[in-house]
């Protein structure tokens, strides 16, 4: 035990507080008895500052009066909008020209046509940027449908022109649009816009590369622009789209795009009233081998029948077109639902079956087990990269 004397004292010396004692001058037994008289005596204190025991310094090394800042509040992460995106990849120079400042004050002192119009885009505005973009044009393009339908569907004008882009029929046949009973290609989304984007690039190829020519002429046709520059220059007068004699119509709706544009890459500051668009793909487009009511896809789809119609308003006679692919569109949330039923894969031409992911899987593992592709698959789903979690539902081509 005579061993057990010095760890003894030492712990009666921790209890005591900060008194030193020394186990070498004294005896074990006066030690451990001066110990018990330090523990004994409750006026001993240990020289600890009284602002060091009662503030902060003990846990946090800050003195008793130290106040800290207020904590800031965290920002909420929200989901990036569409019109964010349109406004950092718009492209096209604004010039501070006073039909574009006109038109600017035109839209902001109209929130209620901007909110409506928004509106209206959420279903196809992403739809038709994903065809800007993979084309490689001006982001701005995707406004169009803005300012020529305000994005209605339906839309007819007195001079023949329909649908989202506003084509006439013989604009429509010479860019590879169909017309047939019960079908109008001037209606059809997918249709349409492949071919007003086939024009606008045609235009900007005549027009060397002149973008804002481009536009006009889609609104007024090429020759029209083309007079107007062949004047300009006999006349030694620039050449440019401000300098231009043209329709009155057409000389306000470059304006139109051009604040428009100018307006939504300004909206923190504005507040516009543009309903929230996310920046991801709300529909996909399945391809229909021969001809069926839209009810029956719809229903295949979990939709009914005027909600598919509303996305594919050039069938007018609701049903796809005979001996012939149609393309539809439906909303991307269905996919997965619409190839599991049984019926579907006996009229689409691209075929697929659901998988449901389990823990450990991987695009690799699923690819070769399926004999299809990584970058298939990525497509089926519109993937922009490799992950997938356990519980997602995938497409797979089916070879």
């Amino acid at each position: 035990m005579r061993n057990a004397y010095p760890l003894l004292v030492l712990s009666f010396q921790f209890l005591a507080g900060c008194e030193s004692m020394s186990v070498t001058n004294d005896s074990h037994h006066e030690a451990l008895q001066k110990a018990l008289l330090l523990i004994a005596n409750q006026n001993q204190r240990c020289p600890i500052p009284e602002d060091v025991i009662e503030g902060r310094y003990l846990a946090t090394g800050l003195p008793s009066g130290y106040s800290p800042p207020p904590l800031t509040e965290l920002p909420i992460l929200k989901e990036e909008s569409l019109w964010q995106v349109l406004a950092k990849e718009s492209a096209l120079p604004v010039p501070n020209n006073p039909r574009v400042r006109n038109y600017k004050q035109w839209y902001l002192s109209r929130p209620l046509h901007l909110e409506t119009v928004s509106k209206r885009a959420q279903i196809f505005l992403y739809y038709i940027y994903q065809n800007t973009k993979s084309r490689n044009l001006p982001t701005e393009l995707a406004l169009l449908p803005f300012i020529e339908s305000a994005f209605d569907p339906y839309a007819f004008s007195k001079q023949g022109a329909a649908g989202l882009w506003q084509i006439t029929k013989p604009t429509g046949k010479s860019f590879g649009l169909q017309f047939q009973p019960g079908y109008d290609g001037r209606l059809d989304i997918v249709a349409s816009t492949h071919a007003a984007l086939d024009l606008l690039e045609y235009l900007h190829h005549k027009f060397n590369g002149n973008w804002l020519h481009a536009i006009a002429a889609y609104n007024t046709g090429e020759s029209r622009v083309r007079k107007a520059i062949k004047a300009n220059r006999a006349q030694g007068k620039s050449t440019d789209f401000w300098s231009l004699a043209l329709p009155r119509e057409t000389e306000h709706y470059v304006p139109k795009l051009l604040a428009l544009s100018q307006i939504i890459k300004e909206e923190s500051h504005t507040s516009l009233p543009l309903q929230f668009i996310p920046n991801r793909p709300v529909l996909s487009s399945v391809t229909v081998t021969h001809q069926l009511p839209l009810t029956q896809i719809a229903n295949d789809a979990g939709l009914t029948g005027k909600a598919l119609y509303r996305l594919n308003p050039g069938y007018t006679a609701g049903l796809t077109l005979r001996q012939q692919q149609s393309q539809l569109l439906i909303p991307k949330k269905q996919l997965n639902y619409f190839y599991q039923q049984p019926e579907t894969l006996s009229y689409v031409k691209n075929k697929y079956r659901v998988r449901h992911i389990e823990p450990g899987d991987s695009l690799y593992r699923i690819a070769t087990l399926n004999n299809t592709s990584i970058s298939d698959i990525k497509q089926a789903n519109q993937l922009v990269n490799n992950k997938i979690h356990a519980g997602q539902l995938l497409l797979i081509p089916v070879k």
